[in-house]
C-alpha cells in the first residue's frame, strides 16, 4: 500500500487564525471563554481546557459570565450572541473567518 501525504495539511486559514487568537490570548494570562468549540478537534479543544480555556455551549453560560473575555470560533456565531456580550459588557475577541464574516454580510443584505 502506498501512502501519499498531501502538499499541504492541517486547519484552513480561518480556523488556524482562530486557534492562534485563544493562544495568543493566554499568552497575556487572560480568563478566556470560546463560544462553543473553537475547533472541531478533540486533541485541541483538550489542550486548551488544560491551559484554563472554557467553552461555553449556551446564552445562558454567556449571560452568567462575570469576567475574562470570550473568543468567537471561525464560523461566527448568531447576531444575538453579540448583543448579549455587548450588553453584559463582555470582551468579544471576534475572529471569524473574514470569507466566513463577508457571507455573513451578503445574507443580511438579502
Amino acid at each position: 500500500m502506498e501512502v501519499v501525504l498531501a502538499k499541504s495539511s492541517g486547519f484552513c486559514f480561518g480556523v488556524k487564525r482562530a486557534v492562534d487568537r485563544v493562544y495568543e490570548q493566554l499568552a497575556e494570562n487572560k480568563k478566556i471563554y470560546t463560544y462553543g468549540p473553537i475547533v472541531h478537534n478533540d486533541d485541541v479543544v483538550a489542550d486548551l481546557e488544560e491551559k484554563g480555556v472554557k467553552v461555553l455551549n449556551t446564552k445562558e453560560e454567556l449571560t452568567e459570565l462575570t469576567e475574562g473575555s470570550v473568543v468567537i470560533r471561525a464560523h461566527g456565531v448568531p447576531k444575538e450572541i453579540y448583543e448579549i456580550m455587548e450588553q453584559k459588557n463582555i470582551e468579544c475577541i471576534d475572529a471569524t473567518c473574514p470569507f466566513v464574516k463577508r457571507i455573513h454580510k451578503i445574507v443580511e443584505k438579502e
